[in-house]
């Protein structure tokens, strides 16, 4: 019974569970891990906030909107178990979802302890707030009627500065994972038909929750005044997620309605990932960089999810066969350009995310797409404040897929793209 439970639903996205479209200078120039210079560093790249002096407050927030559609290729006999036929062209109608957002927000306070030389922080975010809906009736309902999942992140930081060229930093944290999933039950189970006991229509619903601790190391060097780069590496997290499970039979079974409540246990796998980059002030007003993120997917080869109190269920497993996963994304700030308002920043970016999930096991429910990004924003500077707002969108390239092993199966086409726009401010105390 393939089932991805631990993800509920997930924004389509490449890189990873989490979302690193935190704060405008990432999200408006593609290139913050060589030159984090606000507090958003404590989430790019800790070392990084030996640029911040005195005390700062920040806070940045993003919203995501997805605007995708997908087509269903039929399988055997899903004409009869869905109630529905294929078009012509030998997929069932598009469906579009019902619900599909995420929002990103991060607060963070960091203070210069010894000036020019150790920098402290705290911050708290969300690197992962997703969530997505299809209709109770549409063809993906054996795939994904209702989930989301939010992972809150508090961390500590702190950047020390080696020498005149070099400074190391670090994080450490906890993250708290919550899940939710709602999907029909495929009421084929290790190859038995079982609809004359659960009916057609059995609907599952998974929650689940779980702590775990989180990690990264990072470096932070500026080898001459107009060159700055970065590097990190986060640590592998493996959460456990523990909820109730309940299953609730069909209406043609011989018992509709009747629920069956248990409980479950998921491993969630967060992959090692190294990121690394570099910016350089072509002239005094324009700046450029670029940066590449790398996350160890290769691990996550099997979600298993282990069931306890349903009779005829005891273990979940979804394969994956994930491979490693990579970003490439850079771009150019302008700033100081104007002399009636020189204060003034703006950047512009671009991106390529690849992703690390292989078609033979793409889900509705944990989509991961390629896709491309372009960045745009602004930064202004008044007094003891920075404002800053962006504007990034992706163009999924979602394949035609022909060769699922999911079950039942998940052979779709579509079309999408993501518009993610992120408002921040900072203010020196």
């Amino acid at each position: 019974m393939g089932i991805a439970a631990a993800s509920g639903a997930r924004e389509a996205h490449a890189g990873g569970f989490g979302i690193p479209e935190v704060g405008v200078r990432r999200t408006a120039m593609g290139a913050v891990i060589g030159r984090p210079d606000d507090p958003s560093a404590i989430y790019h790249n800790p070392a990084g906030m030996i640029l911040e002096h005195g005390w700062t407050v920040y806070a940045s927030c993003g919203l995501s909107l997805l605007n995708t559609e997908f087509e269903l290729a039929p399988w055997e006999d899903s004409d009869q178990i869905l109630g529905a036929h294929a078009q012509s062209d030998g997929y069932y109608s598009p469906v579009r979802p019902t619900r599909a957002y995420g929002v990103i927000p991060m607060v963070a306070i960091t203070g210069e302890i010894i000036p020019d030389r150790l920098v402290v922080g705290v911050s708290a975010f969300v690197g992962n707030a997703t969530g997505a809906a299809f209709a109770d009736d549409a063809v993906t309902r054996y795939h994904l009627i209702d989930g989301y999942v939010v992972a809150p992140q508090a961390v500590a930081a702190a950047s020390f500065r080696l020498t005149r060229t070099l400074s190391i930093g670090g994080s450490a944290g906890v993250m708290n994972i919550r899940v939710h999933g709602e999907r029909l039950i495929y009421p084929f189970f290790n190859g038995s038909n079982i609809s004359a006991l659960i009916g057609n229509d059995s609907k599952l619903v998974l929650d689940g929750s779980g702590w775990a601790p989180t990690w990264m190391l990072s470096l932070f060097g500026q080898p001459h005044p107009r060159v700055t780069w970065g590097a990190t590496l986060t640590g592998r997290v493996d959460a456990t997620l523990n909820g109730p499970i309940a299953l609730t039979y069909g209406k043609d079974s011989p018992t509709p309605g009747l629920v069956l409540n248990g409980l479950q246990r998921t491993d969630q796998l967060l992959p090692w990932a190294f990121m690394a980059g570099a910016n350089v002030d072509i002239t005094p007003k324009l700046e450029l960089g670029g940066e590449g993120r790398y996350w160890l997917y290769r691990q996550y080869q099997e979600q298993q999810t282990h069931v306890v109190g349903i009779f005829f269920v005891s273990e979940l497993d979804t394969p994956k066969d994930y491979h490693d996963s990579w970003e490439f994304s850079g771009g150019a700030r302008l700033h100081d350009f104007l002399d009636a308002v020189p204060d003034l920043e703006v950047m512009a970016g671009m991106q390529y995310d690849h992703s690390p999930a292989p078609t033979s096991t793409e889900t509705l429910d944990q989509p991961s797409f390629s896709h491309f990004g372009l960045h745009s924003g602004v930064r202004y500077s008044f007094g003891r404040w920075r404002v800053g707002a962006s504007y990034l969108h992706y163009w999924y390239r979602i394949p035609t897929i022909t060769n699922s092993v999911t079950d039942p199966p998940s052979d779709i086409r579509g079309s999408g793209g993501n518009n993610i726009m992120t408002l921040s401010v900072e203010a020196k105390l």
